[in-house]
């Protein structure tokens, strides 16, 4: 029996810098985009022979939104001259979850070339927020603007109109599955995905549904307006909510270039956005690599290093924590 711990956690961000993030977007260093994410998986558990027994615990945060939508609420967050006239799109989608659980997984080999684990997770949650905003909004003056929107989403806690709830859990289970297979004697192919068929039941949910406008306004010492939305339409609770998990893929083909240098290729896609990685390794000693990728879409740059059953890999886009909007750090013992 051997323990093993599993830490790993991918942020991105297309519009402003993860630290501005949970600032509320505040700050200059901004790019219209339609996506921000974070995905954190942590697991402590033991190992014997074929099977593993471990404790999970995960956060995830997923937005999708139009750039339009992104270009709007930094103006509106940064407090900056809007352009008179413009109307703005507004479409937001977010999928949000806190949860805990316990992971079963069985490994074992087909042939002495290709090896698979299958994992099943029992999840339970006390965080959750899904659904959609979509409407627009109109800038009638430089610090002053007009909008309305549909609002459809569920939660633990409402975040948006400060609705007072009995918190629900959920429950739910999530299929993973990973292989690795020698396709050469020079070239290795791993693949992972995560949340494969996943979903969480939450009884007695919370919910939201209805048409939010800004006819209550007010106005800062400099004129710029603050808006206390008005909302119409229902609130309530429903029997069972189903929250849905997008699956995370993950794969890697390695090459042997010569004894002590190794080509690799990564793909990942993780929230419909497709990322990729050129680079390599170089052979320290017996069972000891250190490597280095570079991620062209996001401009990140990847550091690991390998050494017997411990993996580290720290992926960032930039060194001042203010610029920073991609970044990993992964780090394994045991499987």
């Amino acid at each position: 029996m051997q323990p093993y711990f599993i830490a790993d956690s991918f942020s991105y961000s297309e519009t402003v810098s993860i630290e501005s993030t949970l600032h509320g977007w505040e700050g200059d260093n901004f790019e219209s985009g339609e996506q921000q994410w974070t995905w954190n998986w942590f697991e402590l558990g033991v190992q014997y022979q074929h099977w593993a027994v471990g404790i999970v615990q995960r956060y995830d945060y997923a937005l999708q939104f139009s750039p339009e939508t992104a270009d709007f609420f930094w103006l509106v967050a940064n407090k900056k001259d809007l352009p008179v006239g413009k109307q703005y799109d507004l479409n937001l989608q977010v999928n949000a979850l806190h949860s805990s659980g316990v992971r079963v997984s069985y490994a074992n080999s087909l042939t002495n070339t290709f090896n698979y684990r299958v994992g099943l997770t029992y999840l339970q949650a006390n965080y959750m927020i899904n659904g959609q905003i979509k409407g627009n909004a109109t800038a009638v003056g430089n610090s002053d603007y007009d909008y309305q929107a549909a609002l459809d989403y569920a939660y633990t806690t409402d975040d948006i109109f400060d609705r007072v709830v009995d918190e629900p859990t959920g429950k739910g289970f999530a299929l993973d599955l990973e292989f690795s297979y020698q396709i050469t004697p020079s070239t290795h192919w791993q693949f992972q995905v995560r949340d494969l068929f996943a979903k969480l039941y939450w009884k007695n949910s919370p919910y939201t549904e209805g048409n939010s406008t800004s006819e209550r306004k007010e106005y800062d010492e400099n004129g710029y307006v603050s808006i206390n939305p008005i909302l119409t339409g229902y609130e309530g609770t429903r029997d069972v909510y189903v929250q849905k998990l997008q699956p995370r893929w993950y794969s890697k083909v390695s090459h042997q270039l010569t004894s002590h240098y190794t080509a690799v290729l990564q793909y990942r896609y993780q929230y419909d956005r497709a990322l990729f990685s050129l680079g390599g390794n170089y052979k320290l000693g017996n069972n000891n690599r250190l490597g280095v990728n570079y991620w062209p879409i996001n401009q990140a740059a990847e550091i690991n290093w390998n050494y017997h059953k411990i993996q580290l890999a720290v992926v960032t886009d930039a060194l001042r924590s203010s610029a920073v909007k991609t970044f990993g750090l992964s780090f394994s013992y045991g499987l």
